[in-house]
């Protein structure tokens, strides 16, 4: 089985950290999603690492064959056309030198797309068999009670084989899900932001 070299899915290291307040003097630094043209988005991750630009590319596992049958696996961005870019006016300027985007789009709940793109990485990091929502559809809201995603809220949604526990970027209405037995999620219960932040 041949296995494709992965790209750097984020950079810095220090992406996920918390970061400090910003200087009032310092240009004002914000996550956009910069809309890529078909299949560019690895390359548009390869140059703003090259370039010392924050960003964040999920990408999941995909397998396919050749001709001959041979299986391939490789990862793909887990939302085909976009890469999110943490950054002021400048870094994107500099992101769209290559002219690979068709446009930069404005994300206005910083927070909110922070949160879902932390929660999206943790689940890519937990090492389970995960696979793409692109249509995700509302249901009760959970939170992981144990296991290597213990402690993330999100989703629950039917699916044939049973239910799927889905982490959702809301500004872009798209996720990735796992499936989970009743035991290992719990209610989160609707007083409260976390029933809020996920708009149910």
């Amino acid at each position: 089985m041949t296995i494709l070299a992965a790209e750097a899915d984020f950079h810095p290291e220090t992406l996920w950290d918390e970061s400090p307040p910003a200087s009032p003097d310092s240009p004002e630094v914000r996550w956009c999603c910069l809309h890529t043209k078909p299949r560019q988005e690895k390359a548009v991750a390869r140059e703003l690492r090259q370039a010392g630009l924050s960003f964040y590319l999920p990408q999941i596992l995909h397998e396919s064959h050749t001709p001959q049958g041979r299986a391939i696996r490789s990862l793909i961005p887990l939302f085909p056309g976009y890469v999110f870019l943490k950054g002021d006016q400048n870094d994107r300027v500099t992101a769209n030198r290559r002219n690979r985007l068709v446009g930069v789009l404005e994300v206005f709940d910083q927070e909110a797309l922070r949160q879902d793109l932390q929660r999206i990485h943790a689940m890519l990091r937990s090492g389970l068999p995960l696979a793409a929502e692109p249509h995700v559809q509302p249901g009760m809201c959970v939170r992981i009670k144990s296991g290597p995603l213990a402690g993330i809220e999100g989703l629950v949604v039917r699916r044939g084989g049973g239910d799927h526990f889905v982490a959702i970027v809301r500004f872009l209405s798209r996720g990735t899900s796992v499936q989970l037995q009743d035991w290992q999620v719990e209610p989160i219960s609707q007083r409260g932001t976390s029933r809020e932040a996920f708009t149910c």
